[in-house]
């Protein structure tokens, strides 16, 4: 079976961890084969998470900071983590939005 490496930043990955802990993975390399068989299932955009993949290295570890922050909170209502995470990403990078 191939094998791959990844390198992550220090916060994303104790966020990582923690997450997958929690949802009862019993390793990391279970809890990426079902996040990528679920992407696969739902075959939804990545209009989200892509683009922060061409950022430079510096603002993406600022986005990591931020979700091991909101994963350190919990979530109480489905949803609310990505409206977080996009308002924290906005306050992060210095984007000023209206709408």
């Amino acid at each position: 079976m191939p094998s791959r490496s990844l390198k992550l930043s220090p916060d994303l990955d104790e966020a990582i961890e923690r997450r997958y802990r929690a949802l009862g993975y019993s390793s990391l390399s279970a809890y990426l084969k079902g996040l990528v068989r679920y992407d696969l299932l739902c075959q939804g955009p990545h209009t989200m998470t892509q683009p922060w993949a061409s950022l430079p290295l510096a603002d993406q570890d600022k986005i990591d900071a931020k979700l091991l922050v909101y994963s350190r909170q919990g979530v109480g209502e489905r949803g609310q983590l990505l409206r977080r995470i996009i308002e924290g990403a906005q306050d992060v990078l210095g984007e000023n939005h209206e709408g």
